[in-house]
């Protein structure tokens, strides 16, 4: 990200400037933060954890993979024309998803 941070800082695009200037926590729309948050209440996944904490973590889950897949700073940041090569959607994505399976494996029926 660090790479794409300095060309999109040359682009002369306001929009593109801001992506460098707030990096990932301005594409993710702080969902990232929302999430390390939500990933500290449910600790060690503990059942009481679990219960309290996991429709709330389902919840942020969800909002959270609808920004990546339809967010145009993520597309932009993605398909941009550099050299630099980066992979939000198919990256961050994919791990949402898994933490989310494995959330609700973790719920009580």
């Amino acid at each position: 990200m660090s790479a794409l941070q300095a060309v999109l800082r040359n682009s002369g695009d306001p929009e593109l400037i801001d992506i460098a200037e707030f990096g990932l926590n301005a594409v993710t729309g702080n969902h990232k933060a929302r999430l390390t948050g939500m990933l500290l209440e449910l600790g060690d996944g503990s059942t009481a954890a679990v219960q309290r904490s996991g429709s709330k973590a389902l919840a942020l889950l969800g909002e959270f993979r609808t920004h990546i897949e339809t967010d145009p700073r993520v597309a932009a940041c993605d398909s941009n024309p550099s050299t630099v090569r980066v992979s939000i959607r198919a990256t961050i994505g994919p791990a949402l998803a898994g933490l989310q399976a494995a959330l609700q494996a973790a719920l009580p029926r």
